[in-house]
């Protein structure tokens, strides 16, 4: 049996806290299951000599990356076929653009779609050498001689959320992780798919159906980590943690009853939220909300298709607090048609709500969606080729600021909005608000004062983000 290996490529820039992949632990935990021989390597922990080796000792070589990272993959794939190895390539931007990766010629092949069996199928049809077998395969798409011979459709989604292993940690040292990143953050995932339509997410991949996982198999992968791991914070990587209220509400009652002790953060959107659910996870331990607002301007709300109103960004920031909730929020600047006076209006409104901590990225439209469709005449295709995106670039070619223009306001944004967040004004506010939160739940006042004078024990993991 040949000997794979998984390889997560490194993003060029490391915004985000280290935390072990679940991607990659998803595939291992399925190929374990089935008996085949698999090793991963995640590039963010260790050195380029590392990923040399692990590739020489493998057969067949598989990837895994963001699309900000697509050319490094296509430069390890490349290291690998000069070794004669099988390259394969999987993910959210291989299931829209599998031609990228098998025009470059150091791809065998990519497959489409989420592949915790279909990838095990693909083993099992190389290893047996039979082409019949291999172009069975749903989602495979292969090239030969620099033709592509093979592109089958993308399979279903996968229904039964419950039936998939839960992630292998144990095949990625957990302790590396731990020792980057001080939090002990770990990520878990309870549902799939998002049904909104916003114009800059890729969507073929998960779909915009909305398939859950039991609570039941929620807590008992909660409960295995804290047992296991002793995490500081666990991180609900859902794109919409809280789409389905009642969902998150019996999952916190679950939390409770069992006596899980563990901080969490959530995902999700400023309209899927209300005061009685947030006062809710607050109890079950949540203590940060990632919010994607995206924009205060409701012209640009409107462009995004976000489907969503400003006083509806502001009034989930307001709640949000009122419960206890510490609040980092996701903007985009550049977004089509945007003024400075849009950009004025998202300043207004993040002063009006007040979130604790932004992050701004410039707005990409990516292949697979709508805003690639609609704006592919101001796409810089030659500058794409060369760089593709990041967060702080795109190839968009705004119609009112250059990339340079964008990326200062960017920038400006940011330092503007904490001038503000640590002015006196601000803080006595903060302070203001703390205080009738106390008011409203005394439990937790003595809790800050018995810390304060050392009669209750602090908690291990920290509050804030260090961003």
């Amino acid at each position: 049996m040949q000997k794979t290996l998984l390889a997560y490529v490194k993003p060029h820039v490391q915004e985000d806290p280290v935390a072990q992949l679940l991607g990659l632990t998803y595939l291992g935990a399925c190929l374990e299951k089935e008996g085949l021989p698999i090793e991963l390597v995640d590039e963010r922990i260790v050195n380029d000599q590392y990923m040399r080796e692990a590739i020489d000792r493998n057969d067949i070589i598989g990837f895994s990356s963001l699309t900000p990272n697509i050319r490094r993959a296509i430069a390890w794939a490349k290291y690998a076929k000069e070794r004669g190895k099988t390259t394969i390539m999987g993910g959210p931007h291989a299931t829209v653009d599998h031609g990228i990766f098998l025009d470059s010629g150091h791809f065998d092949w990519v497959l489409k779609g989420e592949c915790e069996y279909t990838f095990a199928q693909f083993l099992k049809a190389i290893d047996g050498g039979d082409e019949k077998e291999i172009s069975e395969v749903p989602g495979l798409c292969g090239a030969r001689e620099g033709e592509v011979w093979l592109n089958n459709p993308t399979p279903p989604l996968l229904k039964v959320l419950d039936d998939i292993p839960l992630p292998a940690r144990h095949m990625l040292p957990m302790d590396r992780y731990f020792a980057l990143n001080p939090e002990r953050l770990v990520y878990i995932f309870t549902t799939r798919g998002c049904p909104f339509k916003c114009i800059f997410c890729q969507k073929d991949y998960t779909g915009r159906g909305f398939r859950v996982r039991s609570v039941e198999s929620i807590c008992d992968e909660l409960e295995f980590l804290i047992k296991t791991y002793d995490p500081g914070v666990i991180l609900f990587v859902d794109e919409i943690l809280t789409l389905r209220r009642a969902r998150i509400r019996e999952m916190c009652d679950e939390i409770l009853r069992r006596g899980l002790k563990f901080e969490w953060i959530a995902n999700t959107r400023g309209d899927c939220v209300d005061y009685p659910l947030l006062k809710h996870m607050h109890r079950a331990g949540c203590r940060r909300i990632y919010y994607g607002w995206e924009t205060g301007s409701q012209r640009m709300l409107d462009t995004l298709k976000k489907d969503m109103t400003a006083e509806q960004v502001v009034e989930s920031a307001r709640m949000t607090r009122r419960a206890g909730i510490w609040a980092k929020v996701y903007l985009i600047v550049g977004s089509p048609g945007e003024s400075v006076e849009d950009i004025k209006e998202t300043e207004k409104v993040l002063r009006v709500a007040g979130p604790d901590l932004i992050r701004i990225s410039v707005f990409n439209p990516l292949i697979g969606t709508e805003s690639w469709d609609n704006y592919q005449a101001s796409i810089d295709i030659s500058d794409l080729s060369e760089n593709y995106v990041s967060s702080n670039r795109s190839a968009y070619k705004h119609e009112n600021f250059t990339q340079i223009e964008l990326e200062e306001l960017r920038k400006q944004m940011v330092r503007n909005y904490e001038r503000w967040y640590y002015s006196y004004p601000a803080r006595g506010r903060r302070v203001f608000e703390r205080a009738l939160y106390y008011l409203e739940n005394p439990e937790y006042f003595r809790k800050r004062v018995g810390r304060a004078f050392g009669l209750v024990q602090r908690d291990r993991s920290v509050l804030v983000q260090a961003d």
